[in-house]
């Protein structure tokens, strides 16, 4: 070590880096190594003078440097130790000065900025890792100021575990994850080695909670994973709490929280899921009520078992509903469903099962006084929404055989209740022409296009997805909804009959007549409509800036093709299709429901895209909707087809001249159509004709399913703020270890509020020192009914009375998190005082 160039920079720090306008350096030297005139040589380029200190020139030094050179810098060397205070004739220029001292151990005191005599007791105590001048070195990197013998302690197991920061939680997390057996854990080795596995077990103990005087690194990781299973369990098994007791259990959940947000988390995984064996979970939870450990997110077979537990109660139909659709949704906010597909995969189904389960009940309170289509667009629609996201993760499930006995029931009841009932309301519907008061799609152009066409100078988009039934609109309406710059609302339309796609995008355009050609053409006004040529010439006779493309075509398109495109263009009509090209498919018609989605998401996409190019007007809609049945359909399903003189027809329909209709269909009442000078039939309730084609997925009749599109009202708005949030707590004082604080939404979900996803966490010194808690807040309603509790467990640690700690808030978007609000609360935890 060159003592001369540490020397340097002591004089250095002093003038430069603390800015002094002139310092007084003392050395005392015992073993007076040194001479004056070889100091002043050595310090030639340096801006002090060199003095000889000895116990007589006290004065003559006082004088020369207060009085006679009071502006310049000295170094007083002295071939003797430190006088005692009271014998110091020097020690008020000492307290201006700074004292230099050239010893190996004191000079790496110094180093570190700790005290001294404790350095040397760390020397005597841990010799070996004093023996790496890279060891020292790192631990001057880690080591906090006038440390602390345990800070200490913590920075040397730092550098020998490679933690960054002389934190326990980040030494514990890299100890623990090179293996929890001590003779083949390398750091822990080390540990042995250069410092003390009494030692370190003392600290892990103490950090941990562990009061057992011999234990291992596999028991201490069992104890920790003990503490976060234990800490949302609403029971305590005596046999675990005896052999995990701990006197810090919200410390050592709160490390395994924190180490399940680190990249490294797949080691604690896999310790999860080796100790859930080792603490015998599932003998331990199999027996006891759901609500002892609905909440306990630590292992993944916990998921399993409830997921088990509701697929029995399901069958056996004993399921509280209402707290299993809460339960349901707080698994899939939990570690294991964001890190583990299939326990994702079954959690979401089971919500839609709950969700339909729950919807049986509308069949139940159906009203014979009320139309099948009103309330079909009312409620019943819900059957079909939930059935369909149930089939669609049902099918995608790898194991889904765990469900196969839930889905053959729940299909079972689809097909052969509801869809019974449907199909016999459906045939009274159009034997008492009982349309209700709906809006019929042949009026939408006039009643919906042309007063904006003739009243504002906005461009519209009228988007028409082939076969998107209104259930999937309805769930489409909700996504779009929930954006924050746009406001959607949903409308139901009833088909013109028969609802096939012809008949269905010609009923979209503006006309006045529809016929039939004998080939199957839909003519509006004499004019042919299919095609999109066909269909722009129509547009163009009502709305002359009138022009139609395919979504294929659109999406294409970049900004610049777009301005030249739609240039002058104030009606854009957009076709898409995809659900009914799957469906009209016998190869894909299985293939439906997975269409479904599809076709939503390219409709959310479209929406983006239009968005951004500041479109403010968008409708969606559809030519009909469809009817599927996943099992296979029967013969008793099928009947004979309309004979007579046919223009088009599939297996729901028949369109044509002097027909011959059986008893297995019914000619369509007039109130239901708008297509003239033609005879139309179509399959009684939901049977199919005899002859080619899918069977699954079909359309042209009358069920509330077939006949009932969506029109979706999408405006394009001004940025919605997210809802502001508040602490409701009068007095904000702290009390136990465990935390409720209610929180207040101010506002309530709009067209101008829009949800709020926020983490919550409290802090001490800028030091973490709870659970962090994500909150989304979208609650509706008078201020009563927004309010949420949450519940903060703090690390069990000396707080004083009267102490206080900062509840911090932060805004989370995605993968971005924003400092919201902070609120200041009391800490009074009267037992922490005897």
């Amino acid at each position: 070590m060159n003592v001369l160039q540490l020397l340097k920079e002591r004089i250095e720090d002093e003038l430069h880096k603390k800015n002094k306008p002139r310092t007084v350096v003392f050395w005392y030297d015992e073993q007076g190594e040194r001479t004056v005139e070889s100091l002043k040589e050595e310090l030639a380029d340096q801006p002090i003078q060199v003095r000889a200190l000895t116990r007589n020139n006290f004065f003559s030094l006082k004088i020369e440097i207060e009085t006679e050179k009071k502006d310049e810098s000295f170094l007083l060397y002295a071939k003797f130790a430190k006088p005692e205070k009271e014998k110091n004739y020097l020690l008020d220029m000492e307290l201006y000065g700074t004292e230099f001292k050239a010893d190996t151990t004191a000079l790496l005191a110094e180093k570190f900025q700790v005290n001294d005599a404790m350095l040397r007791e760390m020397m005597q105590k841990y010799p070996e890792f004093f023996k790496s001048a890279e060891r020292k070195e790192k631990l001057k990197k880690v080591l906090k100021s006038q440390a602390s013998e345990r800070e200490f302690e913590y920075a040397m197991l730092a550098v020998l575990t490679g933690a960054q920061v002389a934190d326990m939680d980040k030494i514990a997390q890299n100890l623990l994850m090179a293996g929890l057996q001590e003779d083949s854990n390398e750091l822990f080795k080390s540990i042995v080695k250069r410092f003390s596995k009494e030692q370190l077990f003392v600290l892990l103990g103490q950090y941990f909670g562990v009061h057992i005087e011999a234990y291992t690194l596999q028991h201490l990781m069992e104890h920790i994973l003990y503490a976060h299973f234990q800490r949302h369990a609403q029971f305590e098994d005596a046999t675990l709490q005896k052999k995990y007791e701990t006197t810090r259990a919200n410390a050592s959940a709160l490390f395994v929280d924190d180490w399940l947000q680190t990249k490294d988390r797949e080691v604690l995984e896999q310790y999860m899921q080796e100790i859930e064996g080792t603490f015998s979970i599932v003998e331990l939870l199999n027996d006891r009520p759901i609500e002892h450990y609905a909440d306990i997110s630590t292992f993944p077979v916990i998921d399993v078992l409830l997921i088990e537990k509701l697929t029995t109660e399901l069958l056996h139909q004993t399921a509280n509903l209402e707290e299993w659709k809460e339960i349901l949704q707080n698994r899939l906010n939990m570690h294991w469903a964001n890190r583990n597909e299939r326990i994702r995969g079954l959690l979401t189904v089971l919500v839609h099962t709950v969700d339909l389960t729950m919807h049986k009940t509308l069949l139940k309170q159906y009203d014979t006084r009320i139309p099948l289509y009103v309330q079909y667009a009312s409620d019943l629609y819900l059957i079909d929404q939930a059935y369909r996201r149930f089939i669609v993760g049902y099918m995608q499930l790898e194991n889904r055989e765990v469900l196969d006995e839930l889905a053959e029931k729940l299909t079972n009841w689809y097909e052969n209740k509801y869809l019974s009932k449907v199909a016999e309301e459906t045939n009274f519907t159009l034997e008492q022409e009982e349309l209700g008061k709906l809006p019929k799609q042949a009026t939408f152009y006039k009643e919906n296009i042309e007063p904006i066409m003739h009243k504002e100078s906005t461009r519209v988009f009228v988007i028409i997805s082939d076969a998107l039934r209104f259930e999937a609109g309805a769930e489409l309406r909700e996504r779009l909804d929930a954006r924050a710059n746009g406001s959607a609302t949903i409308s139901p339309l009833v088909a013109n009959m028969p609802t096939y796609t012809q008949l269905g995008m010609a009923s979209l355009l503006p006309h006045k007549t529809l016929t039939i050609a004998p080939n199957g053409t839909v003519l509006a006004d004499s004019e042919p409509t299919n095609g999109l040529t066909n269909r722009i010439k129509i547009l163009q006779k009502s709305e002359p800036d009138a022009i139609a493309f395919r979504f294929d075509e659109i999406m294409s398109w970049s900004r610049a093709t777009a301005e030249e495109q739609l240039k002058g263009k104030r009606l854009v009509y957009v076709y898409h299709d995809v659900i009914d090209a799957a469906g009209d498919s016998v190869k894909s018609e299985r293939e439906t429901y997975a269409a479904v989605d599809r076709a939503m998401d390219d409709l959310e996409k479209l929406v983006d895209l239009l968005s951004r190019w500041q479109v403010k007007r968008i409708f969606i809609t559809a030519d009909h909707g469809f009817l599927y049945q996943n099992s296979k359909v029967e013969n008793a399903g099928k009947v004979a087809s309309v004979e007579g003189e046919k223009f088009d027809g599939n297996r729901r329909f028949v369109v044509g001249k002097n027909l011959v209709i059986g008893a297995g269909a019914i000619a369509v009442p007039e109130t239901f159509t708008t297509l003239q000078d033609a005879e139309k039939a179509i399959a009684k309730g939901i049977n199919r004709f005899v002859g080619g084609g899918g069977l699954q997925f079909v359309h042209g009749g009358a069920t509330p399913q077939e006949a009932i599109t969506p029109l979706i009202d999408y405006r394009r708005t001004s940025q919605a703020t997210p809802v502001e949030i508040s602490v409701a707590m009068p007095s904000r004082v702290i009390k136990s270890f465990r935390v409720e604080v209610p929180l207040y939404q101010e506002q309530s979900i709009s067209t101008e509020f829009m949800a709020h996803t926020v983490r919550f966490a409290f802090y001490l010194d800028g030091e973490r020192i709870s659970n962090e808690v994500d909150y989304t807040f979208n609650m509706l309603g008078q201020n009563h009914e927004r309010t949420a509790k949450l519940v903060f467990d703090l690390t069990e640690q000396y707080y004083k009375a009267g102490q206080k700690c900062t509840l911090k808030m932060a805004t989370v978007e995605g993968n971005k998190v924003t400092p919201y609000s902070e609120a200041e609360f009391t800490i009074h935890m009267y037992n922490a005082l005897y």
